[in-house]
């Protein structure tokens, strides 16, 4: 499976029955199991697969029924990495605590996906709760749910990007019965052209990826911060909460809702800076605000610096500077166990210029330049690649100088299991291990590498005799 790396997990739980669903595709199910690799069964926290939304249907006046039962209308998503895979997600569900598992398979829907994804939808019905159950019944129904996806080794990914329990499914209970968005859980992709406005329940705010001009934003709200207007009728919410989004200096203005979704929005290429407020309403005349108390919420544009480079490494004993000195990164490094017990210094250095922003001394320029090192350590098969940020050193002329100690990132440090296996070799001084590592830097998401698409390299080593690995780690660690 090329598309993520997952958690390796065991847990088995009791087989299941089998039932029937509404649209023909059911068949039997076991019961979710958590495996430990993609030929069996595993758990997806990468956002693979997520269940967005389930609710019953309705004709605006009750709710749909098939037979006895009513129908409930869901929507499930999985990372576009998978759908190019070809897969497909299903779901299986049951009458908790004991009923019999049956799954349906979601079929591909025209409404545009969360962005990074591919959005699906589903109906489940059989064996369910419907108009003839009574009131006591109704407020003690629980239905378990399972969104999943087969994979191509044989095994199942498993949702839960909202349940971190190993044992825990979406349940439906009373009143709702339902499973309301979530927009914080699986949101749009950040990266060097897209930027997440996060929102969260506790009233904090933080940015994430680069709000880049020309490129993207993704509001994601958590309804919890604005609860006022909350009416509705025959299961329809009649009420919504809308993001108000203005740019500058320009002047663009965008509404959007986030009541059941986190839109994407694009940024205007004359775009420095973007303002957000959010409005609660509902019929009839509810009105509340969320506005950082008339405020609003202001968040700086990051623009691509002029010019990154002077791009080394500086691994020594001895150094009256973090910096001065060492390698340039496309000669690679080495850091081995003599750098591990005895360098004073061990760093990954470069340079950023931007006019008017790092040729002055400014206590906020942290802030105005995201500076990123990307690495990923390669074994037998190559990882995925790992984000860690990179501090300002400090200024240097007319430039911003920024410095990452090798030692973070060292797979082969004191007490820690490296991320993959060693490549062992015979030396003169005894046997050896060593991990290669890739990498390269962005700044507000503009990229050094040796050249277009390719990374640089080094090399941690150790000697391959360590007794705390050889008796804590796996054999393929």
């Amino acid at each position: 499976m090329r598309f993520a790396s997952f958690a390796l997990i065991a847990m088995l739980a009791a087989c299941a029955e089998s039932g029937d669903g509404t649209d023909g595709t059911t068949e039997a199910a076991g019961a979710p199991l958590i495996g430990v690799d993609g030929s069996t069964d595993q758990a997806d926290r990468s956002c693979n697969v997520v269940l967005r939304s389930l609710a019953r249907e309705s004709s605006g006046l009750s709710y749909v029924t098939a037979g006895s039962s009513w129908i409930w209308g869901g929507d499930i998503e999985i990372s576009t990495a998978a759908a190019g895979e070809g897969l497909v997600p299903s779901v299986m569900f049951r009458m908790a605590p004991s009923g019999a598992w049956t799954k349906v398979t979601a079929t591909a829907t025209a409404v545009a996906p969360t962005p990074g994804f591919a959005r699906f939808t589903f109906a489940i019905s059989a064996g369910l709760p419907g108009p003839g159950w009574s009131g006591t019944s109704l407020s003690n129904a629980k239905i378990e749910v399972v969104p999943f996806i087969a994979m191509s080794e044989g095994g199942r990914l498993f949702d839960h990007n909202r349940n971190a329990s190993d044992f825990a499914n979406y349940t439906l209970t009373n009143p709702d019965l339902a499973i309301g968005n979530d927009a914080t859980v699986c949101a749009a992709a950040a990266g060097p052209t897209n930027a997440q406005l996060v929102f969260d329940a506790s009233f904090h705010q933080h940015r994430d990826g680069v709000l880049a001009p020309g490129g993207q934003v993704t509001i994601v709200y958590d309804t919890a911060r604005l609860t006022t207007c909350r009416n509705s009728q025959a299961g329809h919410p009649l009420w919504d909460i809308t993001a108000h989004v203005e740019f500058s200096p320009g002047g663009q203005r965008r509404d959007a809702s986030v009541r059941d979704s986190s839109p994407t929005i694009a940024v205007p290429s004359d775009a420095r800076g973007v303002t957000v407020w959010f409005e609660n309403t509902a019929i009839p005349g509810c009105q509340a605000w969320d506005s950082n108390n008339g405020a609003n919420y202001y968040f700086a544009a990051l623009a691509a610096p002029q010019w990154i480079g002077n791009t080394k490494s500086l691994i020594t004993r001895d150094a009256s500077d973090p910096c001065d000195g060492g390698s340039s990164a496309n000669g690679g490094f080495a850091f081995d166990d003599w750098a591990r017990q005895r360098a004073a210094v061990s760093n990954l250095c470069f340079e950023v210029y931007q006019p008017g922003l790092t040729d002055h001394d400014d206590p906020s320029l942290w802030q105005q330049l995201d500076a990123q090192l990307h690495y990923r350590f390669v074994g037998a098969t190559t990882s995925a690649w790992q984000t860690s940020p990179v501090n300002l050193d400090r200024r240097t002329g007319n430039n911003a100088r920024y410095a990452i100690n090798w030692r973070g990132i060292d797979p082969l440090r004191s007490y820690h299991c490296p991320d993959v296996a060693p490549t062992l070799s015979q030396q003169p001084d005894g046997a050896r291990a060593s991990i290669n590592v890739e990498y390269y830097v962005s700044v507000n998401g503009s990229e050094v590498r040796p050249e277009p698409g390719a990374a640089f390299s080094g090399t941690f080593s150790d000697f391959a005799a360590n007794g705390w690995r050889d008796g804590n780690c796996a054999p393929s660690n």
